[in-house]
């Protein structure tokens, strides 16, 4: 692993789920001076780049040989997803693609009463968010990469640090083919984007 780059929502001045940010770090079994350093950075630019009406999307790119650099970049609009931009691997859906750019994020499918983080595990801020609020919400999680065949007609959803929920869209389905668990939590991230 040579080099890491997170994009972190910034709104208000603040970074949302800054706690969970910090926790989501931790599982990259960086060495301890490295972690020190991107701590230092975040706190860096935390007090040098922010201001209370900042709006934007906080870059963290980390070097694990070298270096870490904070960055600050104007919020891009929230893309606008539908079936053909999932990405697969070995025919499960692995995340989502914007004109050939990977998206950091994770795909979520309900089904059936359950929801299904199409993922191998959950680190990110908005990800174990996403399971928390579940839970919550008494809806059961799940972190098992799904097919395609399993997702149809189900809800599709794309979380990310960067964008928060985006709903995915499917051929011949309602609106967003919302149950309302995912129009919960839908309306649980708009409160933090």
């Amino acid at each position: 692993m040579a080099s890491i780059t997170l994009r972190w929502r910034i709104h208000e001045g603040q970074i949302p789920l800054r706690r969970r940010h910090l926790n989501s770090l931790e599982s990259l079994n960086l060495p301890a001076p490295l972690m020190g350093w991107i701590h230092e950075r975040l706190e860096w630019a935390t007090i040098n780049m922010l201001n209370q009406d900042s709006e934007g999307v906080l870059v963290l790119n980390i070097d694990t040989e070298t270096e870490v650099v904070a960055s600050l970049e104007e919020l891009r609009d929230p893309p606008t997803l539908t079936v053909s931009d999932l990405t697969l691997t070995d025919g499960l859906i692995a995340g989502v693609q914007l004109n050939g750019e990977p998206l950091q994020g994770v795909v979520w499918v309900e089904r059936e009463g359950m929801l299904y983080a199409s993922a191998p595990e959950l680190i990110t801020a908005t990800a174990t968010l996403a399971r928390d609020l579940a839970q919550t919400l008494k809806l059961p999680v799940e972190t098992q990469a799904q097919t395609l065949e399993q997702a149809q007609g189900s809800s599709l959803f794309f979380i990310s640090d960067e964008f928060g929920f985006i709903p995915i869209q499917q051929a011949n389905a309602t609106p967003s083919n919302e149950t309302p668990a995912t129009a919960k939590l839908q309306e649980c991230f708009a409160k933090l984007w």
